[in-house]
């Protein structure tokens, strides 16, 4: 900037925008109708805002931008306070490392500048705008102040139509019509789901806070705020969920399931709706499944040459049990899903029991556990071994006596696929003992053990080289020296992936094949150290290096290993 920032006052008093007497005039009407001086001057008439934004433009050296062609990401523009946002009409547009652009009407003050930076935690880059877009941006995309802004927003993306099904559950359907008559509820919920799916959305969440209802989408499995809707709407938005839902619209105090179904680009999808009492109001959460066979191939869960040779010769066993670990939201399911579509043959009877099913598979028989009637994982997985399968399924070993029919079945000529909750490969074997099964046992049926993350994958249309510092290498874990040599990459951001970087996830993955060194120490009760040093030189890639390769290689950044690993 040529000046130092201060009331520009002064700096309009200039052929084409305001002589002295037009000033005064225009400081008047400022205070009396309370409006800023830009929109006293134009009121006047004595220039257009176009006209001052030049002007000061010239004046400061601030670049002018226009909002109307401009990206502005939700989670940016709502980063300040809305009433700090509204008294000095500014807004956050955009983000690059540690530097965010704000749009200003008129030059900031020093003191201003300094609480943004200390209020944002980043430098600040200021883009100058017409008081008029700025207003509009912020009724847009900060304060939408009726139903009708929402939809004009959503309805913007021009996405293809979603087709939301009801199903006829008698006199309860009727007393609801009321509600369900609303059409621009209908239409905004409907909206609201039709945006998440475009969004490649995973998750839709609709979160009741103190003074508005906030709509966040989970996508590549980071939460993002979408939509920020007026609270008088709340009662109606979840209403119309909860029937969409078949669930009780009356029923306020316990925790409601049920599930939609829909129709999007051909497809159909299911989706699962959990509805969780909060002290703002019914918080409800949705989960987006294909229903259509999920045929994922292992070639492209993205296994590195060594550990898909391994992995497949693990599944190819006649017998024994594969497990695989990891938190919630890793991508366990996926990954047994990836495994049966690659042994599904017209001569292998698979039998599954989920919690739920999740996608249905042609020619496998899945079952779906209802802990409600007492149909749970012991007791299914004992009426399995009475189907005479090859291949069992078992959605989690949750207890003993899961975990010990599992065993059974692995030790009288069955594969059993399972997942189980532990941070690594080698702690599955402790978290078994821990369950009170013998070593022995463990150490004769268990095949393998892989842990496994999602990270985000870098976005192919905006990638970019970047440098690290070797501060920057050091605070994430890593040896600076060791990576000095090292080229890696990040995602500038573009229209293809919402300005975020990432596109999609991919697995890194930690396989611990159970061969005969890693069996004898099972029997002799070994500690996880020792077998995760047996099995490293055995050929085993830790969760962070097989992350740290996939980063080298421009699959991800260091960030989102760092991230998850």
């Amino acid at each position: 900037m040529k000046k130092n920032l201060h009331p520009m006052d002064d700096a309009l008093l200039s052929p084409g925008i305001v002589n002295k007497e037009q000033l005064n005039k225009a400081k008047e009407t400022q205070k009396t109708e309370n409006i800023s001086l830009q929109d006293a001057i134009v009121k006047l008439g004595y220039s257009t805002y176009p006209e001052i934004i030049q002007f000061l433009s010239t004046q400061y050296g601030l670049p002018v931008i226009n909002l109307d062609e401009t990206d502005i990401l939700l989670d940016i523009a709502r980063s300040l306070p809305i009433q700090i946002v509204d008294k000095y009409k500014i807004l956050p547009i955009s983000r690059d490392n540690n530097t965010i652009t704000i749009a200003v009407s008129s030059p900031p003050s020093f003191e201003l500048l300094d609480n943004l930076r200390f209020m944002l935690s980043a430098d600040i880059k200021c883009v100058l705008a017409t008081p008029e877009s700025i207003r509009g941006a912020i009724n847009k995309f900060v304060r939408p102040e009726n139903v009708d802004t929402s939809l004009k927003e959503l309805t913007s993306l021009g996405m293809p139509v979603t087709e939301v099904g009801i199903e006829d559950f008698g006199e309860r359907r009727d007393k609801e019509k009321e509600i369900e008559d609303e059409g621009p509820i209908i239409q905004l919920v409907t909206l609201i789901i039709n945006k998440a799916i475009t969004f490649r959305a995973s998750d839709i969440h609709v979160e009741p806070l103190h003074n508005r209802l906030r709509i966040r989408y989970r996508v590549d499995g980071v939460c993002q705020e979408a939509e920020v809707l007026p609270k008088r709407l709340q009662d109606a938005i979840i209403s119309r969920f909860k029937i969409l839902a078949n669930m009780d619209i009356s029923e306020k105090r316990r925790p409601q399931d049920g599930r939609i179904n829909v129709k999007h680009g051909g497809k159909e999808l299911d989706i699962r709706v959990s509805c969780l009492p909060s002290i703002y109001g019914e918080s409800i959460v949705m989960r987006l499944l294909e229903k259509s066979a999920f045929m994922l191939d292992l070639r492209n869960l993205g296994f590195y040459e060594n550990d898909y040779k391994r992995f497949s010769s693990i599944i190819n066993k006649p017998n024994g049990i594969l497990l695989i670990t990891g938190p919630t939201g890793s991508g366990k399911t996926t990954t047994l899903y990836a495994v049966i579509n690659a042994l599904n043959k017209p001569s292998t009877k698979i039998i599954t029991a989920e919690d739920p099913v999740e996608y249905t598979i042609p020619g496998v028989n899945q079952s779906e556990i209802s802990e409600k009637i007492g149909f749970n994982f012991p007791i299914v997985l004992k009426t399995m071994l009475r189907q005479d399968p090859n291949i069992i399924m078992v959605g989690e070993i949750r207890d003993t006596e899961t975990a010990g029919t599992a065993i059974a079945a692995a030790l009288t000529g069955h594969l059993v696929l399972s997942t189980l909750h532990t941070n690594d490969a080698p702690s599955a074997i402790t978290r078994l003992i821990d369950m009170g099964l013998k070593n022995f046992l463990i150490a004769t049926s268990l095949q393998g053990v892989m842990a496994q993350r999602l990270v985000r994958a870098i976005c192919p249309n905006c990638k970019e080289p970047v440098k690290y510092t070797p501060e920057q290498l050091i605070q994430m874990g890593y040896e600076a020296e060791a990576l000095k040599d090292f080229s890696f990459y990040k995602g500038r951001g573009c229209k293809d992936c919402n300005k975020i970087g990432y596109y999609g996830r991919i697995g890194i993955y930690e396989l611990l094949d159970i061969d005969e060194s890693v069996r004898e120490m099972i029997y002799r009760m070994a500690s996880i150290e020792e077998i995760r040093k047996a099995a490293t030189s055995s050929g085993m890639t830790s969760l962070r290096d097989d992350g740290l390769k996939k980063a080298i290689d421009g699959k991800t950044t260091l960030e989102e290993v760092f991230r998850v690993a």
